[in-house]
């Protein structure tokens, strides 16, 4: 069975985040998404909350911090 979590590990260890944002109207309709949260990393590369491993739907990001810990759908 293949080890997502190192693999993932691996690939983001280290990466730095130049902002969360949420999917541009262009990308939601292109997507058939609703307005789903990102986070961009400095170099370029991103993580994009899905429902599924399929891409059905965006989703949420859920956090540990106390001061917000939720990133939902339907942001700005």
């Amino acid at each position: 069975m293949r080890n997502w979590s190192s693999e993932a590990t691996d690939l983001f260890r280290g990466k730095v985040v130049a902002r969360i944002g949420y999917l541009n109207e262009m990308e939601q309709e292109a997507m058939g998404w609703s307005a789903t949260p990102f986070i961009e990393f400095t170099d370029g590369h991103s993580i994009v909350a899905s429902s599924d491993d399929e891409g059905n739907n965006g989703g949420a990001f859920y956090t540990s911090m106390e001061e917000m810990g939720i990133i939902p759908q339907g942001g700005q």
